[in-house]
């Protein structure tokens, strides 16, 4: 199994850092308070196309040589991938087929149209986005974008870990705790292996919804194992129904354990959030923030690294949420 390592990481920054946004690192004293622990939210729902997808996207495609690119590429997504791959295609003027599922977030499905993308629509309960995207990648030649199963993707994703060492170091400030969102699990596995290289005692914890817990119980099971079919969440976003093989082979040495919340928890973050930090977040990119509130472990005088890694969710989704708590 192909291995990552902090070298990677940097390299990829090197790639990217000129098209992303190096996203802040906040306190919230009355979060800080209310946990009795120091917390620093990574915000990647300021990154351009609303989350942490494009460092990935724009790494793998600035690998990709000159054929390829005049070809054109291909992906599957729910979401945050689609759009992210679908702005670092449009940046990089090639043609891009993006394969989503028909009830995705409205405003996922707008944006990746907007950035270019030809939009391929599915339906999850009968089709398997796999297989569409490999036909048509076997077809026209397209380079298939893999959403987290790939080391340049990961590595991508790692930049943020890489930029949150360098504002911890400057404060001269060593983390207790990780907290990240999971589905496929490429964010954590790149994050985690930069902190654990910088600060080698951090324990670092994927964070997932309850009935989409793969990751937790594959950690727990130590083998690949996938959620029972016809689970439901409101966390598009983290809905892959195992973890993928390179991400579980970095997993399974860089983290901890696996957390979960319930989709109730995760719609009263989403206002907590907009509260206290001024910032609307999606249910995806608000679990980890939901594992810290809900005091899902030991958090106490401890000093806490909160990833908050997308803010693309529908407008009238978030009114409701609003409305009914």
């Amino acid at each position: 199994m192909s291995s990552l390592n902090f070298t990677q990481i940097e390299e990829a920054h090197k790639r990217i850092y000129s098209h992303i946004l190096k996203t802040p690192l906040v306190v919230s004293e009355h979060i800080n308070n209310l946990v009795n622990a120091n917390v620093y939210f990574k915000l990647e729902n300021l990154q351009w196309t609303g989350s942490f997808k494009l460092r990935g996207a724009i790494n793998k495609i600035s690998l990709l040589n000159l054929a390829q690119k005049k070809i054109g590429i291909v992906a599957f997504s729910s979401g945050n991938h689609a759009q992210a791959v679908a702005y670092a295609a449009m940046i990089n003027n090639i043609s891009a087929k993006i394969i989503m599922p028909k009830n995705a977030p409205k405003i996922k499905i707008y944006n990746t149209k907007k950035y270019g993308a030809e939009v391929i629509l599915y339906d999850p309960l009968n089709e398997n986005r796999e297989k569409i995207g490999n036909k048509i990648s076997k077809e026209e030649n397209r380079v298939l974008i893999k959403p987290y199963d790939d080391l340049d993707i990961i590595a991508g994703q790692g930049t943020s870990g890489k930029e949150i060492t360098e504002e911890l170091s400057k404060l001269n400030i060593n983390p207790d705790i990780y907290l990240c969102s999971c589905g496929g699990g490429g964010l954590i596995a790149g994050t985690a292996t930069y902190l654990k290289h910088i600060f080698p005692n951090i324990d670092c914890y994927s964070v997932e919804p309850d009935e989409f817990n793969d990751t937790q119980t594959s950690l727990f099971n130590k083998i690949i194992t996938s959620v029972k079919q016809g689970s439901t969440s409101i966390c598009d976003a983290l809905l892959a129904p195992k973890p993928g093989d390179i991400t579980f082979s970095i997993n399974q040495k860089m983290l901890k354990r696996g957390l979960t919340v319930s989709d109730d928890e995760v719609k009263k973050t989403i206002i907590q959030l907009a509260e206290n930090l001024k910032i609307v977040v999606e249910p995806g990119g608000a679990v980890a923030a939901t594992a810290l509130l809900n005091k899902k472990i030991e958090f106490q005088n401890k000093t806490i690294i909160v990833m908050i890694s997308g803010g693309n969710i529908d407008n009238d989704f978030f009114s409701k949420i609003v409305t009914n708590l």
